[in-house]
């Protein structure tokens, strides 16, 4: 049995954002990981011998900058190259979001009003318990708006609509027209912070590194079975070989759901807390199509298009189709249109892929995680990989040819790897009713901090989760600090 002053459930971004900060601090911290290494979603991997990808995305959401300095990350080689412009690939031609059109400016926009949510997420991290008067959230207003209606708003044409629409919704199930909608905007989206040299396990090991020079320790291989609670607060962790690991604080970056409805037993959690857990909604929708290619497709002059637009393509936009996936996607089907984000990380890091080939990346949206008909099957994976590949080609011809080989993932693949339920990279469905206040907490408390004491949660399901990469794990860093360092029980 080992003792430690925190343990951190999860080695993604947030997980060792938060052990960098502890391990300085001079407490005894360990990461305990499921997986054989740290990353979580932060993987880059071998897909086909020479391939190389970003598994379950290519790119994460901004790390602020004065996180990103605070965390050495430059001199360990984490670099973003940033994403210039996003293209819209249609059958009759392409088109860019100009800097100044109505939708880009809307961008700017929106990325601000998140940063004052974010600033406003991060102030609450000093108070220990919530206010009883609540005060607005910054952008609560576009928690009754949709999006098409906001960028009708700013003067923006159908086309420009829907081109901003499919970044704000990729890999996404939402509905543009469905009030609330505007709250993806507040989301990074495609294109939101750049790509990582080397791909997003480059990031990985830099945080990994960081951590283990500040003398953090790490645990990986098991899993985390329980919480263990003694006297009405978290005692440490148990993992799944029944070995223990005693700890004053433990932060938890798994979804809301996982860190309480598979860590502890409903019946030792207030009812109340069970209820809200319960009813918390996740809304997987992403599939990733990983494709190994001889070359990068001739056709409309898309090597040129890679240079202007820096990879990000969206193939198709169009509202009413959004519209119609996501229908779709709430009875369980694959939408008759489907919304597509593709990238080739390789044109811009040719390290990716072998001298004349190329990676290709597609991410795709309303995928449902149980359909209608059944569970996941092998000739259903094939089928919507070779959807996907047509529609591709319908814009791209002659793509088809250069195909080597091809991985697909569905939400239960996700789910799986990663332990996120349902496979929801986003930890929950971006909605009005849990956007302001689900995610930062519930009644009593204040994020990162949770009605179990000592427990302490970051990740995905939290507001700072959403809006930025090793924000939340940085916010719970900071309350197990402020509060052992108050607290009686830990002094020696």
């Amino acid at each position: 049995m080992e003792d430690f002053d925190a343990a951190i459930i999860g080695a993604g971004a947030d997980g060792l954002a938060a052990a960098v900060l502890l391990a300085r601090a001079g407490l005894r911290t360990i990461v305990v990981e499921r997986d054989a290494r740290a990353g979580g979603r932060l993987e880059t991997r071998e897909f086909h011998p020479g391939f190389r990808a970003s598994t379950y995305a290519d790119e994460i959401a901004p790390i602020p900058r004065d996180v990103f300095w605070s965390l050495d990350l430059a001199r360990r080689g984490a670099l973003f190259m940033p994403q210039r412009q996003s293209l819209a690939l249609r059958s009759d031609g392409q088109e860019t979001l100009d800097a100044r059109s109505a939708a880009a400016l809307l961008v700017g926009d929106a990325r601000r009003r998140a940063d004052a949510v974010l600033a406003r997420a991060l102030g609450e991290v000093a108070k220990p318990r919530a206010a009883k008067t609540a005060l607005p959230w910054p952008s609560e207003d576009w928690g009754g708006a949709s999006l098409s209606e906001i960028a009708d708003r700013a003067g923006a044409t159908q086309r420009e609509s829907a081109h901003l629409a499919a970044a704000a919704l990729s890999g996404r199930a939402a509905d543009p027209d469905l009030p609330g909608s505007a709250l993806h905007l507040l989301v990074p989206g495609t294109g939101g912070s750049g790509i990582v040299r080397g791909g997003l396990g480059a990031l990985a090991t830099a945080l990994e590194e960081a951590a283990r020079e500040a003398g953090a320790t790490f645990s990986f291989g098991l899993e985390v079975a329980d919480i263990r609670r003694a006297r009405g607060r978290v005692r440490g962790v148990t993992l799944a070989d029944g070995s223990e690991i005693v700890a004053r604080a433990v932060i938890s970056t798994l979804d809301l759901k996982r860190s309480f409805l598979s860590l502890f037993s409903w019946t030792t959690l207030p009812p109340k807390l069970v209820s809200r857990v319960n009813g918390f909604r996740m809304a997987a929708g992403t599939a990733r199509l990983l494709v190994a290619l001889d070359g990068l497709p001739e056709s409309m002059g898309v090597s040129g298009a890679l240079r202007r637009c820096g990879g990000t393509m969206h193939i198709a936009p169009d509202t009413a189709a959004l519209h119609g996936a996501f229908t779709a996607w709430r009875n369980g089907a694959l939408p008759e249109a489907l919304p597509l984000t593709v990238r080739f990380p390789s044109a811009s890091d040719p390290q990716l892929a072998p001298v004349g080939a190329a990676t290709m990346t597609v991410t795709l949206g309303a995928v449902p995680h149980r359909l209608f008909d059944g569970a996941w099957t092998h000739e259903k994976r094939d089928a919507l990989r070779d959807r996907t590949l047509k529609a591709i080609e319908a814009v791209m011809p002659g793509l088809g040819d250069r195909v080597r080989a091809t991985e697909l993932l569905v939400p239960p693949d996700i789910e799986e790897a990663l332990g996120l339920t349902d496979g929801d990279l986003d930890g929950g469905e971006i909605a009005p009713d849990q956007f302001f206040t689900t995610r930062p907490w519930i009644e009593g408390s204040r994020a990162p901090r949770t009605p179990i004491a000592g427990l302490y949660v970051a990740g995905p399901s939290t507001l700072s989760g959403l809006l930025a990469s090793c924000v939340s794990g940085v916010a719970a860093a900071r309350a197990v600090m402020a509060d052992l360092s108050r607290a009686r029980w830990w002094l020696p």
